[in-house]
């Protein structure tokens, strides 16, 4: 099988940042933030490597972009225009800057170059603790005009140092996190949705770095008052793990039961989709299904591998149902749910039937859009919280000349129902919306109506999803 031949198993459907380069791969504008850029070393590149390296990039797109006629984009034209540019470069950031231009004539998600000192951050031969990153314990989102703490960790750094959700962040560092949010009002719908997703990105990214390393946050706590707290980055729970040419990432999930006893509630949290997850996954299911009822709790979850969908899906569905259709240039590969009969000690079991609640937010990206569009589209789940980004298009990644890295779309994707996530995204069944007001008091409430839902349903059979 070709490279250009993906699988679901091999397709990438990712929007996850880079650690210290805040690059959002998903996002559909492609140039990594500014200062990210400004980060990139000033090495000369000769006008032979210049104009391979954007010939490799340009044709690798042409000839894989899942539309022939490139979404209305003159992709002929494009080269035309920009490889003088590309002929006329010194340094490899301004050659870096002309293939991310040309990336964002596309004007869509998982089209991105990864720099090779971001994509090379671990041999493949080196431990793989060597490369742990560290965070603050505290994701942040915005709510009311205001980038608040929502997820604050009870162990973590930021709750140690005082911070409660609710609080607003008005700085990192010195830096102003909201100077882009002026900006938004005037943006169309679908293009502001995509700046804010690269917005948040960016901002949790700055909260995360080495560990032990020192960050100043500029917050205002619930009564108004500024003050300036000195937060110094824990190691990052999860399992580090490495896909293709991408960086290593951290691995997490985690399951607890709301109210034991015959209405209790399972809630499992995974931050990735990334296969070593699959495992635990499957223990967390097994775990939880004596519940009246699961969550899956994937907001701020970007995406990963697009294969981990139909066996996740397995747990919930009895059937081998579609859950949507990955069409490239040439072919079509449907996703299909296949169901899990074997628990984890061997026992044989029925996909679990209860009743079952996603819940996503804006930062829910990628191969979590393809699962929820699936799942809600099949009336198997309902959705809860925020729309998501709308950013889901399957890719491949490509080493360029440089040692660069492409990451470039090769395939679009639609629900069972031919609904075609990328743009719109996946809406909630139930939206729910943040307030300042819940956080301080201490609410999730995506996560508490959904619970209350499956109680609901759980106690009234003729009420919910199906299996």
């Amino acid at each position: 099988m070709t490279e250009d031949t993906p699988t679901p198993s091999r397709v990438l459907s990712l929007g996850f940042v880079l650690a210290g380069l805040t690059l959002g791969l998903a996002a559909c504008t492609s140039t990594p933030a500014p200062h990210a850029q400004a980060q990139a070393p000033a090495v000369p590149v000769s006008q032979a490597l210049a104009l391979q390296t954007f010939d490799s990039a340009w044709s690798r797109i042409a000839h894989t972009h899942y539309d022939t006629a490139f979404a209305g984009v003159d992709w002929q034209g494009v080269r035309d225009e920009l490889r003088p540019r590309a002929a006329a470069v010194r340094t490899l950031t301004e050659l870096r800057g002309v293939i991310a231009g040309m990336l964002e004539r596309l004007g869509e998600s998982h089209y991105a170059l990864i720099p090779a000192e971001a994509a090379d951050a671990l041999g493949s031969g080196e431990d793989l603790t060597r490369a742990v990153s560290g965070d603050i314990g505290m994701e942040v989102r915005l709510v009311e005009g205001e980038l608040l703490a929502t997820r604050v960790e009870p162990d973590g750094p930021a709750h140690q140092a005082g911070i409660r959700p609710g609080w607003s962040l008005l700085a990192v560092d010195g830096r102003p996190v909201d100077s882009e949010l002026g900006h938004f009002a005037a943006l169309p719908e679908a293009e502001r949705r995509v700046a804010l997703t690269r917005l948040l990105m960016q901002v949790n990214a700055r909260l995360e770095g080495d560990v032990g390393a020192r960050r100043v946050l500029r917050v205002r706590d619930q009564a108004g008052r500024s003050r300036d707290l000195d937060v110094v980055l824990r190691r990052s729970p999860g399992e580090m793990v490495r896909f293709g040419n991408l960086p290593p990432m951290l691995a997490s999930l985690q399951y607890h039961i709301l109210e034991p006893g015959p209405r209790c509630v399972g809630v499992i949290r995974m931050n990735v989709w990334m296969v070593p997850l699959m495992a635990r996954l499957d223990s967390a299911v097994h775990a939880v299904r004596h519940c009246a009822g699961i969550v899956l709790d994937l907001r701020g979850n970007p995406g990963g591998v697009a294969g981990m969908v139909m066996g996740t899906a397995g747990h919930f569905l009895g059937d081998t149902v579609a859950l949507g259709v990955m069409r490239t240039r040439t072919s079509e590969l449907r996703f299909m749910a296949n169901p899990r009969r074997v628990a984890v000690d061997g026992a044989t079991v029925a996909p679990f039937s209860g009743p079952l609640a996603i819940v996503v937010d804006e930062l829910s990206v990628s191969t979590t859009e393809i699962f929820a569009a699936g799942m809600q589209s099949v009336g198997r789940a309902r959705v809860f919280g925020g729309r998501t980004a709308g950013q889901a298009l399957p890719a491949l990644m490509l080493r360029l000349p440089t040692n660069d890295v492409l990451m470039h779309a090769v395939a679009d994707f639609a629900g069972p129902d031919g609904t075609r996530v990328e743009g719109d995204g996946v809406s909630p069944d139930v939206p729910v919306h943040l307030t300042r007001r819940g956080l301080l008091a201490g609410h999730d409430p995506a996560l508490d109506t959904a619970v209350a839902w499956i109680r609901q349903t759980a106690g009234n059979p003729n009420g919910g999803s199906t299996p």
